[in-house]
Parts: structure tokens; C-alpha cells; sequence
């Protein structure tokens, strides 16, 4: 009897199968026994966990709490989190702790050191803040010198943000000396980590780059070139030797009768001002580098107040344009404006919308975002009348076949005089002129090496991590952690390297994120957080480039529209739009090019496809559809969920 229920369910479910996709289908399936699951696996045709809240076989655990939940890129990381919230912290001891083992594990993803956005809410504040996470160019990376030069791992080089983030965190939010924060780090970096799946297949996927720099070849390949193994020990004694100095440099302060803060401060100035950014400058001047000593020496970020927009009743805030926060602003700005529930979920008419609103935003951002110490935004680009002229562009049956023409938001208008009809390689700019130079660097005539962003499917430019921690006291902590060391030098005797991030500024005078001195690049990276009646509701950050805002967008609506909880939300198939310049591009080299992971219907691709989308398969899954941390919190009963997304080897805790 048992065999035969097991071979009526086995039937039941391959005819659903088979009879495809649509409401008719649904339909049908919802009329028999086996409905519920049966009927929401039926549409996508998925191999995975899909969104049904009566289903109790779901992929993994929901993983709650009341006292504090994590999820970063890493087990160890979150394990590191979760252990001093266990121990009494606050989400800022134990986001701080966690963002600096994340770097320490993923050092071809984000490691020692690079970029990290960060926003949190401090309960004891009562304020949503966010910390100036990109780093500053060096003095003298002017445009001149990357139009005759280019982009290059050694050019490329942006004063780390991440030392600075970290430690001014825990000394204002924290509770934690930055010795006590650090001793997981410097346990994983003196005795090692076992070596994972995906860093195996990076290392190999990046072995030219490595090989480039002897002391790169030497860590990443420790037991020889070609020799790596699932399960190698991965040692950093260079890393482990950083920390030390830093924690001797903390030691020292306290030890003269010094604050804690005072303590923190002198492990920061260890970084910044000591050693190892003396040897950061000998290392550059030897590889015909332009980073110096006292570009480290005088860097110093700020807190800042957070880019924000109301959504139906959620409030959702992010970093300004020295990151890609922007984007999500005026994404939300345009869609507020439509019936999302009535297009149906991830239906050809709802994906085509979001693709269009997609675009504009990237255009808009393009143009008029960029580090507004440098270039402020008009003032009028994040309003929600400027996002209803724009939306008028969006024809319901037809895709944009390029990125569409900015507007020009100071005049209400919903494309700019003088705005580019065209941003394919093929319509080249006049000879001569600052954008045909722009473009000669993007096409190596400048014996460029580009790299535009994770994800992208440059063979160059894949890294970034992220975390969320939140806890019972109402705190919220949202990191974009990013910059890998493969194919960019690291520094030896140290263990860090400086990553790649200059190459995501723009060599067109014209757009806001323009290369300049002491600027910040519009990285990639931006953590969300949203509030919902003045309280933390959820933290959301990814890795993933260009495709990151877009990602969380969708887990955004998966969450606030379609109800769903954030592990259910995170599993959804996604899609996303290449139809722009990537990030340090002029050129858009994929018009019309929408990826969509295939549990989504064929019938929903071809139904895009005969409105002008470039529809290209992701396969079921894809990492490339990024890989969010998702923190969540009941606005009724103070219940919390973490969430890390089974694309990559996420992981998360609660208590």
C-alpha cells in the first residue's frame, strides 16, 4: 500500500509536469487530492523549494530567533557572528566580528581589504545611518593618466574602506575591543580554513591572473600550481601577522591608560598609518603603481545619512552614489506607480515591467549618480513626479532594444536634450573627443584590462560577499563586503591586497562617476535596510555586480507584495537585465539581454522574447543571479528570520 501511494504521488506530480504551465494548469491541479504544493511547483517546473507557506518539506530550516540571527557568505563567519551574540553582544559586535572573518575566508570573493558598504539602525539612537563604504582614488589617479595608461590590476587600486567601517562601528555602536572582535579572524587566518567548493573553482577559473603576481601564486597555491584539493587547508600567516600588529598597536593605547575607543582608534592608525601602509607604498612604486603612503595615511570616511524612499508603507534606505543605492530608489519610485499583484507573479507582463524600470534607472544612474562629494544628484532625480515622466517611456508589449536615453529630472522631463539615442559598441562617438578616448580604453586600445563589475561574465571582475546580523535589543546591522585577490596583487609580507575597484569609475567627463583624485567610484555594492512603522523590518545585501539591486529588488517584492517569508523569497527563480554599460563602462555590449533561470516557463521566455527581449537561460540555478542575506523581524511579535540564499555557500544562524 505504502508503494502504491509513493507511485500515485510520483504520477500525480509528472502529470503536472506535463500538462506545463498557465492557470489552466493550476487549475487542474488544484482540483484533485494533491493540490496546494502540487499547484505552486506546477507554473515554474522547479527542481526547488518554491513559494507555498502551507508547505512543510521546505529546502532547509527557517532559521528564527528572538535573541539575534545572522547570515553572511560563510559558515565560519556566521558561526563567528553568532557566537559573541550568544556571548551577550549586540548585532554591531557581532556584525564587525562576522565582516572581518567573512574577508579573511573569501579572499578571491572580498578579502583583506576592499570596499564595504554599510547601513544599520541603532535602537539606542533611533536612527538609520550609514557608514561611507568605498574608498578614496589616489591622488594621482587623475583621467589623463587612466586615458594614457587604463585600467589595469595594478591601476586599478582604491584606498581600502573596510578597516575604517569595521572600526568605526564598533566603537560607536559596538561593545567590543577590536582584539576581542579580531581573535576569530586571526584563528582563521594562523590555522587555516578548509579550502570550498567555489573558491577551489575561482582559483582555477583565475589562475592566469594569479600567476602573475609570485606572491599571489604563493598563497593561493600552497601545496603547488594545480595541486588544490576540496578540503586543503588554507593558511594566511601574513594576514595573521596584520592582525597582531594591529592588536599590539590597541594594546598599547590601553595599556598608557587609554579608552576603549582610544584603543580602537590606534589598531585603526596600526592599518592606516603604519607599517603595512609603508609597504603598500614601496610595493606600488616597485609594479609602476600610483598608490602612495599618504593616500592611506590621510584616508578617513565618514557616517552619513542614508538615501531612502517610501514603498507602500515601507520605508527603504541605502547608501548615496558612491554605491549603487540609488538604482533601487528610483526603481521603486516608478513602480509604486502600477498594480503589481494584478500583472501576476513572474508572468511575462510582470517580468517586462520590472526589466523597463530596471533600464531607466540604470540610465538615469548613468548619467547623474556618482560620488556626491563631486557630483551631486539634482535634486529632483529621487522624486516620485520625475519617476511618473519616466515610466511614460515603457511600452507594455515592446523592450527597450538599448539602454534608453537618461531624463532630465531638474526639467521634469523624460528624456534629456541632447541625451544618447545609442550606447552599443557600434555607434562609436566623434574622433577626438573625451568619449572616443573613454571608449578606445574599454576596447584595450589603451592596453586596458577591464573589469566592471561581479558577475558581469568578465573573466576579470568576480568578487563581493555580504552579511546581515539583527538582534533582540531592535538593532540591524547590512554589509556589502567586496574586492577579491586573485588577479590583483596582494601585498607581501602582509597577507591583504587593495583589490580592483577603480576600474568601476567611468573615463567620460560627461557622467557623474567620472574618474578623479580622491574620489569614490559608484561601486557596486549596496546594502539595503527597510523600516516598517519606525521599526527594522528587514536588512537585505547580496553579491552579484550589476545585478545586485536587481536581485534584491525581487526579494524586496517577493516580501512585501507576494508575502512571502525571506528563505521562500530568496529560492524564487530570478531574472535580470544586462541592457546598459556595466559599471566603468561606456559601452553597452548586451542590448536587449534578459538571463532568466529556466523555472521559469519556457512559455514565459518565449512570451518575452516577441516583445524584444533577448531572453538567454541562467539555467535552473544560477550564483550569477547573486546570492543574498536576508535578516527579517515579525513588526507584531518581535520574531526574527535570517536567510542566505542556496546559490552560493551561505549560511545562517539564530538563538
Amino acid at each position: 500500500m505504502k508503494h502504491l501511494v509513493l507511485m500515485v504521488a510520483i504520477a500525480a506530480l509528472a502529470l503536472v509536469a506535463w500538462r506545463g504551465s498557465g492557470e489552466d494548469a493550476a487549475e487542474e491541479a488544484t482540483s484533485g487530492a494533491e493540490g496546494g504544493v502540487f499547484a505552486t511547483i506546477a507554473p515554474f517546473h522547479s527542481y526547488g523549494h518554491v513559494h507555498d507557506a502551507d508547505n512543510v518539506e521546505a529546502m532547509r530550516p527557517r532559521v528564527m530567533g528572538t535573541h539575534g540571527v545572522i547570515s553572511s557568505g560563510h559558515y565560519l563567519a556566521t558561526q563567528a557572528g553568532y557566537d559573541v551574540l550568544r556571548a551577550g553582544g549586540n548585532a554591531f559586535d557581532a556584525g564587525v566580528t562576522a565582516g572581518m572573518a567573512l574577508k579573511a575566508l573569501k579572499m578571491d570573493y572580498a578579502g583583506w581589504t576592499g570596499v564595504a558598504p554599510l547601513i544599520l539602525y541603532s535602537a539606542a539612537e533611533g536612527r538609520v545611518i550609514t557608514r561611507v563604504g568605498a574608498g578614496t582614488s589616489p591622488a594621482l589617479a587623475t583621467l589623463d593618466y587612466f586615458l594614457e595608461h587604463g585600467k589595469s590590476p595594478v591601476n586599478n587600486a582604491l584606498i581600502p574602506a573596510d578597516v575604517d567601517v569595521w572600526l568605526a562601528a564598533l566603537d560607536r555602536f559596538g561593545t567590543l575591543s577590536f582584539s576581542e572582535a579580531a581573535q576569530p579572524t586571526l584563528r582563521i587566518a594562523e590555522e587555516g580554513y578548509h579550502l570550498y567548493k567555489m573558491q577551489k573553482w575561482m582559483i582555477e577559473d583565475q589562475m592566469e591572473g594569479i600567476l602573475a603576481f609570485p606572491y599571489n601564486r604563493d598563497f593561493w597555491f600552497q601545496n603547488g600550481v594545480g595541486e588544490q584539493k576540496l578540503g586543503d587547508l588554507m593558511l594566511n600567516a601574513d594576514l595573521g601577522r596584520l592582525i597582531r600588529y594591529m592588536m599590539e598597536a590597541e594594546e598599547q593605547a590601553l595599556a598608557a591608560g587609554g579608552s576603549r575607543s582610544e584603543g580602537i582608534r590606534a589598531a585603526r592608525d596600526a592599518f592606516y598609518k603604519g607599517d603595512p601602509a609603508r609597504d603598500v607604498d614601496r610595493f606600488f612604486r616597485e609594479q609602476g603603481g600610483i598608490v602612495r603612503y599618504e593616500d592611506l595615511a590621510n584616508y578617513e570616511s565618514r557616517w552619513e545619512e542614508p538615501l531612502g524612499t517610501s514603498f507602500r508603507g515601507y520605508d527603504v534606505y541605502t547608501g548615496d552614489g558612491w554605491s549603487q543605492g540609488p538604482r533601487i530608489v528610483l526603481m521603486l519610485n516608478m513602480l509604486e506607480n502600477y498594480d503589481l499583484r494584478a500583472l501576476g507573479y513572474n508572468t511575462p507582463e510582470y517580468i517586462h515591467l520590472l526589466s523597463q524600470v530596471i533600464d531607466l534607472a540604470m540610465a538615469d544612474a548613468h548619467k547623474y549618480v556618482g560620488d556626491p562629494d563631486f557630483a551631486p544628484a539634482p535634486e529632483s532625480l529621487y522624486e516620485k513626479e520625475y519617476a511618473r515622466e519616466r515610466i511614460a517611456l515603457i511600452d507594455e508589449t515592446s523592450a527597450f532594444q538599448d539602454m534608453p536615453p537618461w531624463g532630465d529630472p531638474a526639467a521634469m522631463a523624460a528624456v534629456a536634450d541632447g541625451a544618447p539615442m545609442s550606447f552599443v559598441m557600434a555607434e562609436a562617438p566623434a574622433r577626438g573627443s573625451m568619449a572616443a578616448r573613454a571608449r578606445a580604453v574599454f576596447e584595450g586600445k589603451a592596453g586596458t584590462r577591464m573589469s566592471s563589475g561581479e558577475g558581469d561574465g568578465s573573466a576579470h571582475s568576480i568578487d563581493t560577499s555580504s552579511l546581515n546580523v539583527m538582534d533582540g535589543e531592535g538593532n540591524l546591522f547590512s554589509l556589502t563586503e567586496s574586492d577579491g585577490h586573485t588577479f590583483t596583487p596582494m601585498i607581501p609580507g602582509w597577507g591583504f591586497g587593495l583589490g580592483n575597484r577603480m576600474g568601476q569609475f567611468n573615463l567620460d567627463p560627461e557622467l557623474a562617476n567620472v574618474m578623479a583624485p580622491g574620489k569614490r567610484p559608484r561601486n557596486t555594492n549596496a546594502p539595503l535596510l527597510v523600516m516598517k512603522d519606525g521599526q527594522p523590518f528587514m536588512g537585505l545585501s547580496t553579491p552579484g555586480g550589476d545585478q545586485q539591486l536587481q536581485s534584491l529588488l525581487q526579494v524586496f517584492l517577493n516580501v512585501v507584495v507576494w508575502g512571502m517569508s525571506p528563505e521562500q523569497a530568496v529560492d524564487q527563480p530570478r531574472f535580470g537585465s544586462y541592457n546598459f554599460p556595466a559599471t566603468g563602462s561606456e559601452v553597452n555590449t548586451s542590448p536587449a539581454l534578459l538571463r532568466m533561470e529556466d523555472r521559469i516557463p519556457a512559455e514565459t521566455a518565449d512570451a518575452l522574447r516577441a516583445m524584444g527581449h533577448d531572453v538567454q537561460s541562467w539555467g535552473l540555478w544560477n550564483w550569477r543571479a547573486c546570492a543574498p542575506t536576508v535578516t527579517w523581524r515579525d513588526p507584531e511579535t518581535g520574531l526574527m528570520i535570517a536567510a542566505g540564499d542556496v546559490r552560493r555557500e551561505t549560511a545562517s544562524l539564530g538563538f
